[in-house]
């Protein structure tokens, strides 16, 4: 049947909260976060992972961990699930990023595919080592097994807008909440996706304080 991965999103996180870029700086793991990270444990608690994989960054380690506690096996670190690197956006919010880097933030959000955030990373380069370490992680671990992969927005997105051959234009059509679950099984290298942003863990009243990230997407973007 293939290799299952569980690709799963961080908790939130203080610069969540605060609207800012993270990219590839550490950042906790809010109260709030963690919570989300014990109901993605619980709702996976039935899966028998053969593994538990996740980025170095601490925020995808510590959800990792709470998702892993009770389990056998020690986490394994992938330096290739690592988020976009940002450049000098890191640690600015949306409207700062805009002011200080007006043209390179524009470019990016026309085609955050080929342009790169300041002295950051494209999406293409993102791509290409998420991809490896992926392709490392499905030849490590046994036809029909199942694997987690505890990543950020960023990543996951990358893979699916792969998997899914996404026109490069709708990149950022593809949205990521905070611990969302998707399901995706590789069988023979053709992906076959189950499950996508999946929240339904985290309440059974339907979140939308994450949109206001669209919002003010859409207010930055110049067409």
């Amino acid at each position: 049947m293939g290799v299952k991965l569980f690709l799963i999103r961080h908790g939130q996180t203080e610069w969540n909260l605060e609207g800012r870029y993270q990219g590839s700086m550490d950042t906790d793991l809010t109260e709030t976060g963690k919570i989300q990270a014990r109901l993605a444990k619980e709702y996976l608690e039935k899966v028998d992972f053969s593994n538990i994989y996740s980025s170095p960054l601490r925020r995808a380690i510590d959800t990792a961990k709470i998702i892993a506690d009770g389990r056998q096996g020690d986490i394994k670190i992938k330096e290739e699930l690592k988020e976009l690197n940002f450049g000098k956006w890191e640690g600015l919010k949306f409207g700062e990023i805009d002011d200080k880097f007006h043209e390179d933030y524009q470019d990016w959000l026309s085609d955050p595919f080929n342009n790169k955030p300041t002295g950051g990373e494209s999406f293409k380069q993102l791509l290409k080592r998420v991809i490896k370490g992926i392709d490392e992680i499905i030849a490590e671990n046994e036809d029909g097994s199942d694997v987690a992969v505890v990543a950020h927005g960023g990543v996951i997105v990358a893979l699916l807008v792969h998997w899914l051959k996404i026109p490069k234009d709708r990149w950022r059509s593809v949205i990521q909440r905070q611990s969302a679950i998707n399901v995706v099984v590789i069988d023979n290298g053709f992906p076959y996706i189950s499950q996508i942003n999946f929240t339904g863990h985290l309440g059974k009243i339907h979140e939308t304080k994450e949109d206001k990230v669209i919002e003010i997407y859409t207010k930055l973007k110049k067409d």
